[in-house]
């Protein structure tokens, strides 16, 4: 665990996305959930452990199932989330515990699988959504939820102002690889604006270490970076198939390593920042054509 400011708490190391919570004299509210069922009872157990007082709200930073496969495993902790992020997580449901995840997870993680299926932790959607923003105010803290679409349509910060913390989920992947693979680059950019205004010093990323806001530049330009290498493949003609296999220079794009045990599907990130980036830079251009 890394205590990141008087009241946050975070972890950085579990396979996943980087798990939080906030203390307060009213309770604690949870940030995302870790993606093994094994790190998220544990986690759990640590955070009753470190408390007299219940976990009260767990927010959903994102749909992504490294931020949400862990919800089960916090029953009766009523969840929020933005109102698009509810439907997203009902269609995670199959996938979380399917057989084919089951299979892989015998192999990568079997101190997990008998948890899977355990009739004690079921599936734990959103219960309270919000469209722009929510305050939640748990004794004397005050903890801002606003929606930030970037990485995904209802990509969410967590703001705690007495403290200058924004926990931003995967709108910040800080000095490991980013994943564009649904984003909308323009909106990303937009949002990374809009973290930049709000009065904090410390942000936890979705992925790797906090940082400060200086980092913002940065991750605005991986992500600028990636969207100029298939700008150029859409400008040069070349089919979505060409464009899949023409070279990728990750140095001068996004220099740095998959973070947190992902390293797996570096092909597959590479691949789907592409043909994602492809369709949207199409459309985009069509768009411009017939407006």
């Amino acid at each position: 665990m890394r205590k990141i400011s008087p009241s946050v708490t975070s972890e950085i190391y579990f396979w996943g996305c980087n798990p939080s919570f906030i203390s307060t004299v009213d309770g604690v509210f949870l940030v995302d959930t870790p993606q093994q069922p094994i790190d998220a009872v544990r986690w759990r157990e640590k955070i009753v452990d470190m408390h007299d007082r219940p976990i009260r709200y767990l927010v959903n930073t994102e749909p992504h199932i490294d931020h949400i496969s862990g919800n089960a495993f916090f029953p009766g902790v009523e969840v929020i989330g933005h109102v698009g992020l509810r439907q997203r997580y009902e269609q995670a449901i199959p996938q979380l515990t399917s057989p084919e995840r089951i299979e892989t997870m015998k192999q990568t993680d079997p101190d997990s699988v008998w948890l899977l299926n355990h009739p004690a932790y079921m599936p734990n959607p959103p219960t309270q959504t919000f469209t722009d923003s929510l305050v939640v105010q748990l004794g004397e803290t005050e903890i801002q939820i606003v929606h930030t679409p970037g990485h995904t349509a209802p990509q969410t910060s967590v703001l705690l102002p007495s403290e200058g913390v924004i926990l931003t989920g995967d709108n910040i992947f800080h000095q490991c690889k980013t994943f564009i693979q649904e984003a909308d680059p323009w909106e990303w950019l937009a949002a990374l604006d809009q973290i930049n205004g709000f009065d904090i010093e410390t942000i936890v990323p979705g992925h790797g270490e906090p940082c400060g806001k200086g980092y913002l530049n940065e991750q605005a330009q991986v992500i600028e970076d990636w969207v100029g290498v298939v700008d150029d493949f859409v400008r040069r003609g070349l089919t979505l198939d060409e464009a899949l296999r023409e070279p990728l220079n990750m140095a001068e794009i996004d220099p740095y390593p998959i973070g947190q045990r992902l390293f797996t599907r570096e092909a597959w990130v590479n691949e789907a920042n592409v043909r994602n980036l492809y369709a949207r830079i199409v459309a985009r251009q069509t768009q411009a054509v017939t407006a």
